[in-house]
């Protein structure tokens, strides 16, 4: 199982079939969006858990992948998506998250969840750390489940590389 990050260095990624989307079109710009990917079985069979979606809950990834995601050719580079993948048993472990990015000088851009905020006994907001992407040069054109499991953070990759780790699309 893994926790995914979706964004990239100017925070601007869209999906669609997003519950709180209010355009026409169908599309919501997200500064980072977070997703969780459970794989099924040896056959490379992977769902996808999205608080957010209106698809089928979990979803298909390659279901997920051609609708909510779409390949990043179809945008302009700015909204190209790069995926931060991070083992589940290490996000666990390592996430931490005060709530500070929901307040302004004014109060909460939204009403916080009803549960106290997440930490650890080594953090209290680690969640900068998962929401830095680096700019897209700097981003990992492969991943092993190796890289995974020695990285509390996750590794940033491209969405080659993220479609070959999960084999759920080609890439045109």
């Amino acid at each position: 199982m893994y926790a995914v990050f979706i964004s990239n260095h100017s925070k601007k990624v869209p999906l669609f079939f997003q519950r709180s989307c209010r355009s026409s079109d169908g599309v919501v710009v997200w500064d980072y969006h977070v997703i969780v990917i459970l794989r099924l079985n040896l056959d490379a069979q992977f769902r996808v858990y999205d608080l957010d979606t209106t698809l089928d809950f979990p979803c298909d990834a390659s279901d997920y992948w051609s609708l909510a995601l779409r390949p990043n050719s179809l945008y302009r580079r700015e909204f190209y998506r790069f995926f931060r993948i991070i083992d589940a048993e290490m996000y666990l472990q390592h996430f931490a998250s005060d709530r500070s990015h929901m307040r302004t000088a004014d109060g909460w851009l939204a009403p916080p969840p009803n549960y106290d905020p997440i930490s650890t006994t080594e953090s209290t907001h680690s969640l900068p750390q998962y929401m830095e992407f680096p700019p897209p040069s700097d981003c990992s054109v492969s991943l092993s489940r190796h890289q995974l499991n020695s990285t509390p953070f996750g590794v940033v990759i491209t969405e080659n590389a993220f479609c070959n780790f999960f084999g759920i699309c080609n890439i045109k």
